[in-house]
């Protein structure tokens, strides 16, 4: 479990260099990289239920990489990669490790998504898929997630 603190510390204080970063010039336009907190809704895709409410802050890099995290102890950070598609639209692809209550492995989870940035470049809405594999690579369980999302400065 000290390895898992270990990473949270190490991305936290990544996201919080970031933040003290300068924003863009209001002559550019809008854009994706920056520190994001994120509202997550995971739902069954068929039914539409809620399964669960995850908060996350994402970090989206100008080399199209980007760092995740969330408020659930049983996963590791994210790891994955975004590209600008057209406009405000982009694409996002990342991945984490879960856990079992006892700290065994329990899966890796996949959440790709489509994410449209508002036109001031401060909020972003995204629809998506989330997909946990075995250890094995055999999908187990799938899932549709909605998300909004505010710029940190």
């Amino acid at each position: 479990m000290s390895n898992y603190i270990l990473r949270s510390c190490m991305i936290i204080a990544l996201l919080a260099l970031t933040a003290t970063q300068p924003m863009a010039s209001t002559h550019e336009a809008p854009h994706l990289e920056g520190v994001w907190k994120v509202s997550v809704t995971i739902r069954d895709c068929v039914t539409g239920d809620t399964i669960r409410t995850p908060r996350a802050l994402n970090l989206f890099m100008h080399d199209g990489s980007v760092t995740e995290t969330a408020d659930n102890p049983l996963r590791s950070p994210s790891v994955g990669q975004w590209r600008h598609l057209q406009g405000n639209s982009y694409t996002s692809t990342f991945w984490f490790f879960r856990r079992n209550p006892n700290g065994t492995f329990a899966s890796t989870t996949k959440v790709t998504r489509t994410i449209d940035l508002s036109d001031d470049g401060n909020q972003f809405v995204s629809t998506g898929t989330v997909e946990d594999f075995n250890a094995d690579g055999v999908m187990i369980s799938s899932a549709c997630s909605t998300e909004t999302a505010e710029r940190l400065e």
